[in-house]
């Protein structure tokens, strides 16, 4: 078993400086550290304001999580929509006894936006370790566990259930797949004959340049040609029907969550320190990646396929 460290008590004081200077880092100011100091001073001062501005907030039992939620929205782990999603069963055309599978959701909210218009029952599969378990209780919170089963799996290693599912949508697992003729074919093992999938991830050509777009994910991005894709997804038995660029919409909904953060920054204040550590990095990821998605270096794709 696993040990966690407890972590250092925080000083009260570094704790105000550390949000002084991420409020000064979001709002494109320069940090004037010493004046920062002196406001501190003058707080602490005023018995009225010490009790809001010393008390240490309990730190989130993950940070990353927490940050991302606090970009992304509640229960997701990057831009998402949930009428987009509640609309993949749909496309997929399922009856209500079909067994949807979902890969790669990362928290909650993909999955009750699917199940919202899916009725029948759900097969997930994640491979985030640190997602696994605040999926699991966001299925419990949602009444979803009756009828959705929850698997964590490796991208590289995992065998999925011959011919299990009549459909099934994956949500950025060729993103971060090194072996992607693999992972697809894992997925047309799990289809049954004529089922279709949908495969959202990102597409481009490889280069060192789309690191920093990635540096704030969960393992190293593996980007290939929309191209090299569909022929891998045509290779294991996937007939792709339609390779579609989702790149405009992905960046409307990378902007709103930049908007979002701005809002809920303005409205709470900065976050706790390992939390705001999180979120400047993902956002500096972010960053990049929003230029390289609007140079099109970058782009969002959508494969529609069915098993042959």
């Amino acid at each position: 078993m696993a040990l966690k460290l407890a972590l250092p008590k925080l000083d009260p004081r570094g704790v105000a400086l550390a949000r002084a200077r991420f409020r000064a880092w979001w709002e494109g100011a320069a940090f004037d550290e010493a004046a920062a100091q002196d406001a501190i001073a003058m707080a602490a001062n005023d018995r009225g304001l010490e009790a809001e501005l010393f008390a240490e907030a309990p730190e989130p039992d993950d940070p990353r999580l927490d940050a991302l939620q606090r970009l992304w929205g509640g229960g997701r782990l990057m831009p998402g929509d949930d009428t987009a999603e509640s609309a993949m069963p749909t496309a997929l055309g399922l009856s209500a006894t079909a067994t949807l599978g979902i890969f790669g959701p990362g928290l909650m909210a993909p999955a009750a936006a699917m199940a919202t218009t899916h009725l029948g029952p759900i097969r997930a599969f994640e491979w985030r370790e640190e997602a696994l378990g605040a999926l699991r209780r966001g299925l419990g919170r949602g009444g979803l566990t009756a009828r959705t089963e929850l698997a964590g799996i490796d991208l590289e290693t995992f065998t999925a259930p011959a011919d299990a599912l009549d459909g099934l949508v994956s949500l950025d697992d060729f993103s971060h797949a090194d072996n992607a003729a693999r992972l697809a074919q894992q997925l047309a093992r799990g289809l049954k004959p004529k089922a279709m999938a949908l495969i959202a991830c990102y597409c481009g050509d490889p280069g060192a340049d789309l690191a920093g777009a990635f540096a704030s994910a969960f393992c190293e991005p593996q980007i290939r040609p929309a191209d090299t894709l569909a022929a891998l997804l045509e290779e294991a038995g996937l007939r792709v029907e339609a390779n579609d660029d989702h790149s405009d919409a992905h960046l409307a909904l990378a902007r709103a969550g930049f908007r979002r953060l701005g809002e809920v920054l303005g409205k709470d204040g900065p976050p706790a320190p390992a939390t705001g550590r999180e979120l400047t990095w993902e956002i500096q990821a972010w960053r990049v990646r929003v230029a390289l998605l609007a140079a099109r270096r970058l782009q969002r794709r959508q494969f529609t396929v069915v098993k042959r």
